[in-house]
């Protein structure tokens, strides 16, 4: 039986796979967040971190590099991951 424990863990495992882009730009700014962020937000941040990691990796780039202002709908996170790339609480 798996427990609630065991499918956070998975989640997490899968999400951090999904988040290793194979571009090195977006390696670097989402795989460090999908490790020490991703599970701690709220379940509805979640949902909207890996609703992100379905959006093109160019169109990804430019949201987190501030090139285009992404969606209402991942506002929130994008700026989560600008955050913890600058280093900020």
């Amino acid at each position: 039986m798996e427990t609630r424990n065991d499918a956070a863990r998975a989640d997490c495992e899968r999400v951090r796979w999904r988040s290793r882009r194979g571009m090195l730009e977006l390696d670097l700014l989402l795989v460090g967040f999908a490790d020490k962020c991703y599970p701690t937000l709220s379940r509805p941040l979640q949902a909207d971190y890996r609703a992100l990691l379905e959006c093109d990796d160019w169109i990804v780039l430019d949201w987190l590099r501030e090139r285009e202002s992404p969606p209402q709908e991942f506002g929130v996170v994008v700026e989560a991951i600008r955050e913890f790339n600058r280093g900020e609480p």
